[in-house]
C-alpha cells in the first residue's frame, strides 16, 4: 500500500491568535513575545521582522508593530481544535509542537483509500489534493486560521513540501518523485541536521541535498554516529519513520499562580476559593466539550516556601456536572489550607475520565436533569459569545479583582490541559 503521510502547519500561529481575539489586527503587522519575536503575521515578515529576532529591533524595522504578549491558553484551545479536525481525516495524529503535526493517511479512512486507488490514475498521478483541500476548509470554518499542508511517502518530505506551500497552501509530492523534489533544499532543513552539521557539510563544500547525495554512507556514520544512517535516508526521502498518535486525554488540569506580595487579596480564603471555582468551571467545561466524565477530582497547592499540597477524593458515580465536582473540590481546599504559609498556586485535576454514553435513570432524577440542562445551556451561550460572557457560582468573586474580557480572566499563569 502507498504510504502518504500528511504534515500540517498553522501559519503565524500566535499572531494568528491574537488577530482573531482582536479583528482589529487583521491585515497589521502584529508580534507576540516578551523580549524576543515568537510568532510574527505576514505583514510584519513583509516589513523585516523575523522570529527569534529582539522587539526592540523589530520595532526599529517596523515602528508601527503591534506587540502583543499571547494568550497560552486561549492558543491551547485553537491548537486542540486544529488536532480535532485532523482526526476526522485520520486516527494516527502526532502533536508535535505548538502549531505542526503530522497525521499517517496510508488507507485510513475510507475516503482516502478510494482516492488512492483510482485504477484509472497511474500512482505518479493519484492525488489527495481534494481531500487536502477540504480538510483546510474545515480548519478555516471552525477556528478562522489558515494552514499550509504538505504530503509525501515519509515525514521528511512531507515536512519539507510544508514550507513550499506556505502561506496557506498545499503542496503534494507524488510517489517516485522524492528525490527530484528533495535535490535542491539547503541541508539546514532537513530534519537531524542543526546549525553545528550544516556548518560541517559547508566546510567541505556540501550546501544542497543534491550535494548530500555524493557523501558515501558510511562516511556519514562514521561522522555524525547513528543519525548519519538516518540522514542518508532522509535526505533520499526513502525515510520511514512512522506517525506516532499523540496519547489520548487521561486528565484535564487548570491551574495558574499568584504573586502574593504583589496580587492584592490574593491569600484570602474566599478569593481562593473563587479561583479554584474558576478553574473548575473550565475543566469541566472541556469535560462536556470532549463528551467525558470524571469519577475523581483533585486539588493542590503550592506554597511560596517551595512545598505543595494535593487531596483527591473520588465521587460515587462519574459526572460532568461543574456544580457536583465543586462542592467535593471546597472541600478539599479546607484540608489543604491549614498552613500559615503564603499561597503560590492553585490548581485542580479530573482524573478517571470515562466517555459520557448512557447513564443509568433514576426515579427522582428530575433535579439532576435541569442541572444538566442548565449546563448544556451555558455551554451553548460561551461557544457563541465567549467563555467570560457567563460566570458559574463562587468565580463570581474575581470581578474587579481580575483583567475580565470574552475569553474569560487574564490569569497570570496559562491554564493548560493535560
Amino acid at each position: 500500500m502507498e504510504r502518504r503521510i500528511l504534515h500540517v502547519d498553522i501559519d503565524a500561529f500566535l499572531a494568528s491568535v491574537e488577530q482573531l481575539r482582536d479583528p482589529v489586527l487583521i491585515g497589521k503587522p502584529v508580534a507576540v513575545g516578551t523580549g524576543v519575536v515568537a510568532s510574527r503575521s505576514y505583514e510584519a515578515k513583509a516589513r523585516g521582522v523575523t522570529t527569534a529576532m529582539p522587539l526592540y529591533e523589530a520595532l526599529r524595522r517596523c515602528p508601527e508593530l503591534v506587540v502583543r504578549e499571547g494568550d497560552a491558553r486561549l492558543a491551547e484551545r485553537y491548537r486542540q481544535r486544529v488536532a480535532e479536525v485532523l482526526r476526522r481525516y485520520s486516527p494516527v495524529v502526532e502533536v508535535c509542537s505548538l502549531d505542526d503535526f503530522y497525521a499517517d493517511l496510508t488507507g485510513v479512512p475510507l475516503r482516502v483509500q478510494q482516492e488512492l486507488a483510482d485504477s484509472t490514475a497511474l500512482a505518479s498521478e493519484r492525488s489527495l489534493g481534494a481531500l487536502c483541500r477540504a480538510l483546510r476548509a474545515e480548519v478555516r470554518a471552525e477556528t478562522g486560521l489558515s494552514v499550509s499542508l504538505g504530503v509525501g511517502g515519509s515525514r521528511t518530505v512531507a515536512r519539507l513540501a510544508t514550507t513550499k506551500a506556505k502561506p496557506g497552501g498545499i503542496c503534494e509530492v507524488p510517489s517516485g518523485h522524492e528525490r527530484e523534489f528533495l535535490a535542491d533544499f539547503v541541508v539546514e532543513l532537513v530534519p537531524g541536521i542543526g546549525p553545528q552539521s550544516a556548518g560541517l557539510l559547508r566546510q567541505v563544500g556540501i550546501r544542497t541535498v543534491r550535494e548530500l547525495w555524493t557523501v558515501d554512507r558510511e562516511l556519514l556514520r562514521q561522522t555524525f554516529g547513528a543519525r548519519g544512517e538516518l540522514i542518508w535516508r532522509r535526505c533520499r526521502g526513502e525515510d520511514d519513520e512512522p506517525v506516532v498518535a499523540t496519547p489520548t486525554l487521561r486528565s484535564i488540569s487548570r491551574e495558574t499562580s499568584f504573586e502574593p506580595r504583589t496580587d492584592a487579596g490574593s491569600q484570602q480564603r474566599a478569593f481562593l476559593t473563587a479561583m479554584l471555582s474558576y478553574l473548575l468551571d473550565r475543566a469541566t467545561s472541556e469535560l462536556r466539550r470532549l463528551q467525558l466524565t470524571t469519577r475523581t477530582v483533585q486539588v493542590r497547592l503550592r506554597h511560596v516556601d517551595g512545598v505543595t499540597g494535593e487531596r483527591s477524593r473520588s465521587l460515587a458515580e462519574a459526572t460532568d456536572r461543574t456544580d457536583l465536582c465543586m462542592v467535593m473540590a471546597t472541600n478539599l481546599l479546607d484540608e489543604l489550607l491549614l498552613r500559615r504559609v503564603l499561597v503560590r498556586l492553585v490548581g485542580v485535576t479530573l482524573t478517571s475520565l470515562a466517555p459520557l454514553g448512557a447513564r443509568q435513570g433514576k426515579l427522582f432524577a428530575s433535579a439532576d436533569d435541569a442541572r444538566r440542562r442548565l449546563f448544556a445551556a451555558v455551554d451553548a451561550v460561551r461557544a457563541r459569545h465567549g467563555f467570560g460572557s457567563l460566570l458559574v457560582g463562587e468565580s463570581a468573586g474575581l470581578l474587579g479583582q481580575l483583567p475580565h474580557g470574552p475569553h474569560g480572566f487574564r490569569l497570570r499563569t496559562p491554564s493548560l490541559t493535560k
